[in-house]
């Protein structure tokens, strides 16, 4: 089939089922971004942690004594034993493993090791826990897993422009929505990313937003996309959403913010995760704020419904590749295109002899 200027081939359908390109994605795409990992309000006092995985990598973030909030790998440095348990907790002055005692202090130095006697040394810096980048912004903790890089301010660009208008530090933890689905996070990111199935999909949000005016603005270089559309009346939800490579989602609405990502566990696989926030989380408030976040978790779950079969066609072999419209599925084009450039190498830089 030859595609004319107004369409463009869509990634083959292996992209979204083979194990050695998700290996691939994992150490090139998932390690090498932040990627969001709870909020600051779970981390209240020095010694408050919370676990979690990141790129299959076993994480806790904690508040040390100076008030800053610091990512390790929740690995013992004797024999790998898992430091912290639960999904939240409470450190006193160490964090203690419960497997042979060495005790790490709440910035991750080595304090002790057990009964190695006074000849052997170990230096508590280089023995200390295995930390990971972590920055809080406006509210939300972010992990980036390989060390160095960007901030997390520069590298969400124009993200904190378009959020800037939003009172994210005003808003409270309302509730959260988290789902195992068998799709890949391409597809699912692929799907974010078009209004194309809006009219046939999604009666809620075609009924609140003006969907003839739906845009989605794509910032190639900054790896970030910007949709909007106008209300449909002065009464209705007005909302933004923005969405930074490779899958962080800040859907910003004038009663609150859904705060979403996934968490790719393997080729075809997600966790989806959302948080829902608003600034008045009284019980006078309760039933609209429910009310608000289902209306929000709906319009997930309609897109679940569709998608997971859409993973498991791929999967069947007998679907290729799409032709994809460069009206309607522009965005999709992008974000396949940054999936590809991230896999590539950079060129290396040739410098001429003199």
């Amino acid at each position: 089939m030859m595609l004319g200027n107004d369409a463009a081939w869509s990634l083959p359908a292996t992209a979204y089922n083979d194990p050695a390109r998700f290996a691939t994605e994992r150490r090139m795409i998932f390690e090498t971004n932040w990627l969001l990992f709870t909020w600051s309000g779970r981390l209240p006092e020095p010694g408050d942690y919370v676990t979690g995985t990141l790129a299959g990598h076993n994480i806790f973030v904690m508040r040390g004594d100076d008030g800053q909030v610091r990512a390790f790998h929740n690995v013992c440095r004797h024999r790998a034993a898992e430091l912290v348990r639960g999904e939240s907790g409470h450190c006193g002055g160490l964090v203690t493993c419960p497997y042979h005692s060495w005790g790490y202090l709440r910035d991750g130095r080595l304090h002790r090791a057990v009964n190695f006697g006074s000849e052997t040394v170990f230096d508590p810096a280089e023995w200390g826990l295995i930390q990971a980048d972590c920055e809080e912004w406006r509210g939300l903790v972010l992990v980036r897993i390989a060390r160095g890089g960007p901030s997390v301010a520069e590298w969400l660009g124009p993200v904190a422009d378009f959020a800037a208008p939003f009172p994210l530090e005003k808003q409270k933890f309302f509730s959260k929505k988290e789902r195992v689905v068998d799709v890949d996070w391409k597809i699912y990111g692929e799907n974010y990313l078009e209004c194309y199935h809006c009219r046939a999909m999604h009666p809620g949000l075609c009924a609140s937003l003006d969907i003839d005016r739906y845009q989605i603005d794509v910032y190639d270089r900054d790896k970030f996309f910007h949709l909007h559309a106008p209300a449909r009346n002065p009464d209705a939800t007005q909302g933004t959403y923005l969405y930074r490579f490779p899958f962080l989602m800040l859907n910003l609405y004038d009663w609150g913010s859904s705060i979403a990502t996934v968490e790719p566990l393997g080729p075809g696989r997600i966790r989806h995760i959302n948080w829902y926030f608003f600034e008045d989380i009284s019980p006078e408030r309760e039933a609209e704020n429910r009310r608000s976040a289902d209306w929000s978790a709906e319009i997930i779950t309609e897109d679940l419904e569709v998608i997971t079969a859409v993973q498991r066609n791929m999967n069947a072999g007998i679907f290729q590749q799409a032709p994809l419209s460069r009206a309607e599925e522009y965005a999709v084009i992008a974000f396949d295109r940054m999936c590809e450039d991230a896999l590539s190498p950079p060129e290396p830089i040739v410098v001429a002899a003199e």
